[in-house]
């Protein structure tokens, strides 16, 4: 990679998260990384051109940023800007459609991936069809470097550190803080960009579950009984459910990553979330409605072109306010059970711990400072990481100190002097 002139280009930067990625990458190269070098890439040099005007008009000054018009379709284009970095940042969507071409031509070109991705079908996709590929070339693609996956993967690596111990099961309460001014319907708190890719989710939803099958017919190890809940369960005196994010497949790949790799003993997650008000759980029903109409194109297309209506303003195409974004927050709380370094992993656990990995505006800032922090440590750190392949998250940023490289940028690490799990 020696020959490469950029560090990072960014893709997809002239969308919602994109724009929200290449303005805290600016601050951060003009203030902390001064001597890391980077470019901008997406399908409109009219947009490109404008937000680098809307960057140097805020007193960014990034004049001498290299701007490259690619289109995915465009396979020439698309190979001129990723062979000029060492580090691509995807934050192009929906990726199950977008994605792959960036990916082919990384791996072609020499350049490592980082991408935003919720989808897991396209996370499975790109495992199943690249990883050979991107191992033998000695190429890191890393998919979901953002909040879908590294609050809740950094939080794996940070609680099994401050363990010291054998972890065995981690059960992870995701709540998302909303401000009260949003409980009634109405105000955004997506962009319709974020609320395409879930609509992709719901489409391709039949075919991840047959993917995950193929690729993982059994678990590494039988799933303690412990972690088998019901579909609510109570806990701390309040009423959860099962995530319906990323988390829980993108944990359970890098333990089995780390067992194949490593022979480590796989922790079995489970993560669980909650609503704020009663009469919001009212949308668990409508996901499932939503989920069985997706099978109609026609469906689809009235959730994409109209998502004011089916998320009765949640998602719109300006997507949230600036002061919304800001007053959104997520906290992360991890409760872990195991044993001592010299424990009798035969016996019932006998030591917890419990862990919070907390910020601000989840969707978007928290987001793009998770993948341009996720870039950076590939770049610095790349003798503690595996040396190619699809691999997930914390499986990928296992040994390396992307927790404190996070924590220097907003993210809050901490261990709960009361652990929510009490010693067996």
């Amino acid at each position: 990679m020696a020959s490469k002139s950029l560090d990072i280009i960014v893709f997809g930067a002239t969308g919602f998260t994109g724009k929200c990625a290449v303005r805290n990458l600016a601050k951060l190269t003009k203030d902390k990384y001064c001597d890391m070098t980077w470019g901008i890439a997406g399908r409109s040099m009219d947009k490109l051109q404008g937000l680098i005007k809307e960057l140097n008009n805020s007193g960014l000054g990034v004049n001498n940023i290299p701007v490259f018009e690619s289109d995915v379709e465009d396979r020439e284009a698309l190979k001129k800007a990723v062979l000029i970095a060492k580090v691509v940042i995807n934050c192009t969507g929906p990726n199950t459609t977008l994605s792959p071409p960036i990916v082919e031509a990384c791996i072609e070109c020499g350049t490592h991936y980082v991408d935003i991705s919720a989808e897991m079908f396209h996370i499975l996709s790109l495992y199943q069809k690249f990883n050979k590929t991107a191992e033998d070339a000695g190429i890191l693609i890393v998919p979901s470097c953002g909040f879908a996956a590294i609050p809740s993967s950094t939080g794996m690596i940070y609680l099994e550190r401050q363990f010291k111990g054998t972890l065995h099961t981690v059960e992870c309460y995701i709540e998302l803080l909303l401000p009260k001014r949003t409980y009634v319907p109405g105000r955004a708190l997506i962009h319709n960009g974020t609320w395409t890719s879930l609509v992709y989710v719901l489409e391709y939803f039949k075919e991840y579950l047959a993917l995950w099958k193929e690729l993982f017919p059994k678990p590494v190890e039988p799933e303690p009984e412990e972690m088998k809940k019901s579909f609510y369960h109570r806990h701390n005196g309040r009423s959860w459910f099962p995530y319906p994010g990323t988390d829980n497949d993108l944990v359970n790949m890098s333990q089995r990553y780390l067992h194949d790799k490593s022979q480590k003993k796989p922790i079995h997650f489970g993560a669980y979330t909650t609503v704020p008000m009663f009469f919001h759980w009212i949308i668990i029903p409508f996901i499932y409605l939503y989920y069985y109409l997706s099978c109609f194109k026609f469906f689809r297309s009235w959730l994409i072109n109209c998502p004011r209506l089916f998320t009765v303003g949640y998602a719109s195409k300006k997507g949230p306010t600036e002061r919304t974004r800001k007053d959104t927050k997520f906290e992360f709380v991890l409760n872990g059970k195991g044993w001592e370094l010299d424990g009798n992993l035969e016996t019932r656990p006998t030591k917890t711990m419990s862990v919070k990995v907390s910020g601000n505006d989840p969707g978007y800032d928290a987001t793009s400072i998770a993948i341009i922090m996720s870039a950076v440590t590939i770049l610095r750190e790349s003798s503690n990481m595996p040396k190619g392949g699809v691999v997930m998250p914390e499986a990928a940023f296992y040994r390396t100190d992307i927790v404190d490289r996070l924590m220097h940028e907003g993210y809050t690490y901490e261990v709960l002097k009361d652990p929510e799990v009490k010693d067996p």
